[in-house]
């Protein structure tokens, strides 16, 4: 670190708290106190600030100011210097604005700088992602004291001039912890002790008083006092003693520990839940009653929150299809506590043994899930398709169903497929017969709706997915491959259209909203990946225009070939991750004008978001203050949400490989056939017959083999026989690591006894 950060030290690191106290002063000073209208008064002030802040970045973007020009800029009064003066030291340290050595102050991103938030792997590195920009790449010996989710502050010290746009970088400042309690493994060193988090380069220093009866080895929680600097390591408590790092429930609950979450809900969450009133007779007559239709559910087997239903029913010039979905709004006001809880955790979360719902099990699996045979609260997309797919005609209302069946995705695939020969299709006909033209109705829509997908150009991967089944003692029961057969495909081919039609609604109407949006990918990333997938005989023509249709084709291509699996792996790193955005900037992915979520408010933050705009759009006329005060807010809850679902999805991802670990663990020294599926500098992946994903770190492992980084393979030098993508061969485990997070192998080599060993024998 250079003088600069220093020097920081001396500024007043308490900038932003003596701002707020300046306000609580004032606040509190008057004899005739109002609360309401104090309140008030401080989100005026906060509004006019963040306006403030707005408008002085964009004149930033061009020139530079002196504190004293900056006054006159925002004609704020000189008596007040000092507050503002400590409004604009908040702004600094929050890294919006930056103070040069020379008094003038400019952006952070013109000097070199970029802000967001950190993602830090195994303690040796980290990576700083951007919307639209490539990221930053920051090593061990810069991350400094950031821990992984941090918000930072990181100064670029190298950008390739290659084309490819790749940056390294250094944390200059952390300007927003994500946690302060720390998950990591205890080691005893009489005098004192110390913790070593996963995804940390630096241990945290706990003394004597504080270790709190953890002995070596013990997984737990520190709460971090002090964050170290260039000379101290991190110091903190212990504040719980979780178990073995060797035990899967106890690591699967530091990772909830170690992101913040909370399984329970907090006290006044549950007292608010338990006044809401379960009878809604009173709401009917502002319904319209869709009771009298064969609306159907159709889920995975073990679902338990259940928020879309429909149906359909053929016409004479096409096809009409009521999407109805579970009207989470009616019991979750805005601005209550089960409405801040929910967005705090922005989606539930579906571990491998658990799942962290979003909101409570009355609201998620009891009032608002559609079981069936009972009346429910919803709202229904009502459309009119024609018979190449499009939506000719639409409608939108609030509704009240009665789901006639709960079926699920493997009945409805055995139904489909019309075995007439099988006991089980003839006991499900039989069963379901009332519906069996419905059924095959869905299935010629929702083939309609995916060809015309198709012929606008959306992308659709066939990577496959594995799911793990426990079993009550919450060991691997099974690992299977996840189905996508005729049932999935109807229901995301429904649940799309109704997504896309809400969003082209609200964005005419110019309601606020939140949007799922997908950026187009980056240049240098497809020009990277355009020279890949030349090695392998494809390329991508015309990259100057960039179109979806133009990697589905390639995957169509690819789909059941040897090298299939990785040219997809490829293309889909190759995209812009899909996030949520208070602006429509399309979905690249689905070929998709507009786009959102909709259709899965009972897990889904967003789509709670849309339902109240949607239901404010067809109820009465928002006026362009209330659009303003909306459209302000979404930009923090879809930057927050989208921050939750890349946290849900790394839990997700992180709990099965604990399990998958803990199954490897007495296997190692087996011998299984695998199947190479993906490369980095570093690493072969490969597939093992039992779908479980392996490492072989081929730039460490001492064996004869040579990897060939620039044709994707592996040489064996003793036979110069190759094994690219899709190859197999023989390996054996050598390791299954909770440490890592990754179960490893080497190639297999089978040893030949000489017949001179044996006669010796």
């Amino acid at each position: 670190m250079g003088n600069k950060k220093k020097k920081e030290k001396h500024k007043d690191k308490n900038s932003e708290n003596n701002y707020k106290n300046f306000h609580k002063e004032k606040k509190f000073s008057g004899k005739n106190y109002n609360a309401k209208k104090e309140n008030q008064k401080t989100q005026k002030t906060e509004l006019k600030e963040e306006r403030e802040l707005k408008y002085l970045r964009q004149v930033l973007a061009e020139y530079e100011f002196t504190f004293q020009e900056i006054l006159q800029l925002l004609e704020w009064s000189q008596k007040k210097r000092k507050m503002y003066k400590q409004l604009l030291n908040a702004w600094e340290e929050n890294g919006d604005i930056y103070l040069k050595r020379n008094g003038r102050y400019t952006l952070p991103e013109k000097e070199g700088f970029v802000k967001g938030e950190i993602s830090i792997s195994s303690g040796n590195f980290g990576f700083l992602d951007i919307n639209g920009e490539a990221s930053v790449f920051i090593p061990g010996a810069y991350l400094n004291t950031a821990m992984n989710g941090d918000t930072v502050l990181v100064r670029i010290l190298k950008q390739s001039s290659d084309g490819t746009k790749k940056r390294e970088g250094e944390v200059y400042k952390v300007i927003k912890r994500n946690r302060d309690v720390i998950v990591g493994v205890f080691e005893n060193n009489l005098s004192f002790g110390f913790v070593r988090p996963r995804n940390s380069p630096k241990d945290i220093y706990i003394p004597k008083k504080l270790i709190r009866g953890a002995k070596t080895g013990d997984l737990v929680a520190v709460k971090v006092d002090f964050w170290g600097d260039e000379e101290r390591k991190p110091e903190g408590g212990i504040v719980s003693v979780l178990g073995s790092p060797k035990d899967t429930e106890a690591l699967i609950s530091s990772l909830l520990l170690n992101e913040g979450i909370e399984e329970k809900f907090p006290n006044e969450v549950l007292q608010e839940l338990d006044k809401i009133d379960e009878d809604f007779s009173d709401e009917l007559k502002n319904r319209k009653d869709l009771r009298h239709l064969d609306i159907i559910t159709i889920d995975g087997s073990d679902a338990k929150d259940l928020d879309d239903a429909i149906y359909v029913e053929k016409t004479e010039d096409g096809y009409k299809l009521f999407v109805s979905i579970a009207d989470v709004s009616y019991y979750v006001r805005e601005n209550t506590e089960l409405d801040t809880e929910a967005l705090k955790r922005g989606n539930s979360i579906y571990l491998v043994d658990r799942v962290i719902p979003m909101l409570p099990r009355k609201l998620s699996n009891n009032l608002c899930s559609l079981n069936p045979n009972e009346d429910k609260l919803t709202f229904t997309v009502e459309m009119d398709l024609g018979k190449r797919g499009k939506v000719v005609k639409n409608d939108f209302y609030k509704s009240v169903i009665k789901s006639k069946y709960r079926m699920t995705y493997e009945n409805v695939n055995i139904i489909l497929e019309k075995d007439e020969e099988s006991e089980e299709y003839k006991n499900l006909y039989n069963k379901y017969r009332k519906i069996d033209e419905m059924l095959k109705n869905m299935l010629e829509l929702s083939k309609i709706i995916r060809n015309s997908k198709k012929r606008r150009g959306s992308i659709d991967f066939e990577l496959p997915e594995i799911k793990v089944v426990l079993d009550e003692n919450k060991a691997v029961k099974d690992i299977v491959l996840r189905s996508r057969g005729e049932a999935e495909r109807i229901i995301e081919d429904f649940m799309v259209i109704a997504n896309e039609t809400v969003a082209e609604k609200l964005f005419w109407e110019e309601i606020p909203a939140i949007y799922r949006v997908h950026e187009d990918p980056d240049k240098a990333k497809v020009q990277a990946l355009n020279e890949t997938l030349i090695k392998f005989g494809y390329s991508l023509k015309g990259l100057e225009e960039i179109h979806p249709g133009k990697f589905q084709n390639i995957i169509e291509r690819t789909t059941g070939l040897p090298e299939g699996y990785l040219i997809h792996k490829l293309i889909l790193r190759a995209m812009q991750r899909a996030r949520y955005a208070n602006k429509n900037l399309g979905h690249f992915g689905l070929a998709s004008k507009y786009y959102l979520h909709f259709t899965s408010p009972i897990r889904r933050y967003s789509d709670l978001i849309v339902h109240r705009m949607l239901g404010r759009s067809i109820e009465k006329f928002m006026n362009e203050k209330e659009k303003a005060k909306y459209g302000a807010n979404f930009e923090a809850i879809a930057s927050s949400i989208s921050r939750t679902e890349r946290v849900a999805d790394k839990l997700e991802e992180d709990s099965i490989k604990i399990k998958l670990i803990e199954y490897m663990q007495d296997k190692i020294g087996q011998v299984y056939i695998a199947r190479l599926s993906g490369m980095n500098k570093n690493k072969i992946f490969m597939e093992l017959e039992n779908h479980i994903e392996v490492v072989y770190n081929v730039t460490t492992a001492r064996d004869n083999f040579i990897y060939d980084e620039e044709n994707f393979k592996i040489v064996d030098k003793r036979n110069n026989e190759s094994y690219t993508m899709g190859s197999t061969m023989k390996v054996s485990i050598v390791s299954a690591s909770y440490a890592k997070m990754e179960i490893e192998v080497i190639p297999y080599v089978e040893e030949k006894v000489k017949i001179e060993e044996m006669e010796e024998e």
